[in-house]
């Protein structure tokens, strides 16, 4: 009877440790799977001077910064120092086939995913000063970063 009691343990320990063998290959494999989606941040030479009309394409101008390419909308989020920015941005988003969808009010808040429209595919940012004295402000080429940079968007590649 104790014989019996033994093989009953081992053939248990035996499926425990299956168990978790199972558990542990399948948490590396969420790890793994997880590990391929690499966020990225926009950096300031990924803009330009310019800014984007109604049907979203690009124009020049020397009043707003806009990113240079459309960039996936997969994961995308934008944070701006609210207290401290001297900026307001728009977020333009685009379809799988690069058509122009829509273009967000300025914000000067943290962008919110859930405005993101279910059919974008792609979007780009425009990056407007704040006026002083109630006048635009026109940015010198050198002066792009100086705007990028108060603004962090971020994006699964």
């Amino acid at each position: 009877m104790v014989k019996f009691k033994k093989e009953k343990v081992k053939s248990f320990m035996v499926i425990v440790s299956c168990l978790l063998s199972i558990a542990t290959a399948m948490m590396v494999g969420v790890g793994m799977s997880n590990s391929l989606k690499t966020t990225a941040t926009v950096r300031g030479v990924e803009y330009t001077r310019g800014n984007v009309d109604e049907s979203g394409k690009h124009i020049d101008s020397k009043k707003a910064i806009v990113m240079k390419e459309t960039k996936n909308v997969d994961g995308l989020t934008i944070d701006i120092d609210e207290e401290n920015a001297t900026i307001t941005y728009c977020v333009v988003f685009y379809g799988e086939d690069g058509a122009f969808i829509s273009k967000t009010e300025s914000m000067a808040t943290d962008y919110e995913a859930t405005s993101t429209p279910e059919t974008a595919e792609t979007f780009r940012v425009v990056v407007t000063p704040n006026q002083v004295d109630g006048e635009d402000v026109e940015i010198g080429g050198l002066e792009v970063g100086k705007y990028a940079k108060q603004i962090e968007v971020t994006y699964n590649k």
